[in-house]
């Protein structure tokens, strides 16, 4: 066969050279329906299990961990290996006619109804299928053919009629493997990255102590002394000082627990829009306290790394001697500072609430002595750090999947 450079890809493994065929998917295998009619309630009834949308949607291979049990006579519509299954509607263009194929042998295992499954007459690579269906150009046209307005819609239809590029089945298993081999590898790395935060947050838990009491579950040796109850009132000083144009804005990335993505406790020093006004801009050293008084039910809080300017919407303090100051961005982040904080906000709604400084000074927390600080906050930092590293390489390796799912696919 010829070679024709519009239906190669960019790269492709040695020895394949031959051009890719563009087939129609309706030919190549018939569509079959979900069963309807089965709501939520139904769910926890009998041993069938049900693919939800939302497996479908989440996997570009399908498993028994993303279905749920449902009672289900009907034998006729059991999915099989290697069929394929497309969501039908979504509230963006760019979840519907999303695909994922089923990789498992398991009986007694149906569709719903919010999707429509295809399942080949010719021989496929599944793990080819599974990709190629969520390479960049496949999906454009998925979006291209999603219709609505606050809904959209894909026709059964118009899918069948779209066209595909299929290689030769040794090609396509060459293909497969890899994409499956690096998908792997990435869902190693997001486990990795799941256990240090679920780390983080048992520990945020155990090394602080319990409400009314005064010694944590875990500490560091060579510390006895009981943790003192502090007001931030008595620990902290309102700065007023004001900011002047030279000096770099900062504002403060929102945590709650460890439940935001950026885990780094460098949470301060990123430049903002400025505005034309800077005469109430508020002056911050390094070590001062800010929070974001119209997020401080969010947690939007942390300690200062370097000199620069906040926002009038930010209460800004200054730290006590009983206090390392960097060890704050720890204790002011867990779930039970914050509560306090929400609690003492004016406002009906949560858009709406505010924590001003005569509020901000009653919030309570306990604080052991300052070399136990700053040994909790050495720890947590190495562990944030930590936690940065595994971030950046998992995200490394979804960039390079997005890439090679781009130049590996004609």
């Amino acid at each position: 066969m010829s070679e024709n450079k519009e239906n190669v890809p960019k790269i492709r493994f040695p020895g394949f050279t031959d051009a890719w065929e563009q087939r129609v998917l309706g030919k190549m295998g018939d569509t079959f329906t979900g069963l309807s009619g089965k709501a939520k309630e139904d769910f926890g009834h009998g041993d069938a299990k049900f693919v939800t949308y939302v497996n479908v949607f989440s996997n570009a291979i399908s498993n028994p961990n993303g279905v749920e049990s449902v009672e289900i006579d009907d034998k006729q519509k059991q999915v099989k290996y290697g069929d394929v299954f497309f969501t039908t509607s979504s509230e963006t263009p760019e979840e519907v006619g999303m695909s994922s194929v089923w990789l498992e042998n398991t009986k007694n295992v149906y569709l719903n109804s919010f999707c429509f499954g295809y399942r080949p007459t010719v021989e496929f690579d599944p793990y080819y299928l599974a990709f190629m269906l969520r390479s960049s150009l496949i999906r454009e046209k998925f979006m291209f053919l999603a219709q609505g307005v606050s809904r959209y819609n894909i026709s059964k239809n118009k899918v069948m009629e779209m066209k595909v590029p299929v290689p030769e089945l040794n090609e396509q298993r060459k293909v497969g493997a890899f994409f499956a081999c690096l998908d792997h590898l990435i869902t190693l790395h997001q486990r990795k990255l799941n256990n240090l935060k679920n780390l983080k947050a048992g520990l945020l838990q155990k090394m602080f102590p319990k409400d009314g009491e005064d010694f944590p579950e875990v500490r560091f040796p060579g510390f006895t002394d009981a943790w003192k109850q502090r007001r931030l009132g008595e620990i902290y000083t309102e700065r007023k000082e004001r900011g002047y144009d030279s000096l770099q804005i900062l504002s403060v990335s929102i945590h709650h627990g460890v439940s935001d993505e950026e885990l780094d406790s460098d949470t301060l020093g990123k430049k903002v829009r400025r505005s034309a006004d800077k005469s109430l801009y508020k002056h911050v050293h390094f070590g001062d306290l800010v929070l974001n008084m119209m997020r401080a039910w969010q947690g939007a809080i942390g300690v200062v790394k370097s000199e620069g300017m906040v926002s009038p919407a930010y209460i800004t303090a200054i730290p006590s001697a009983e206090l390392y100051p960097l060890f704050m961005d720890y204790c002011l982040r867990r779930d039970e500072a914050i509560i306090q904080m929400d609690n003492l906000s004016y406002g009906v709604t949560d858009f709406r609430k505010r924590l001003y400084w005569d509020s901000f000074i009653n919030v309570l927390c306990r604080i052991p002595s300052v070399p136990e600080q700053e040994r909790i906050t050495a720890f947590f930092a190495n562990l944030d750090h930590l936690i940065t590293l595994h971030q950046r390489k998992l995200k490394h390796l979804q960039e390079q999947k997005k890439a090679l799912l781009q130049q590996m696919f004609v």
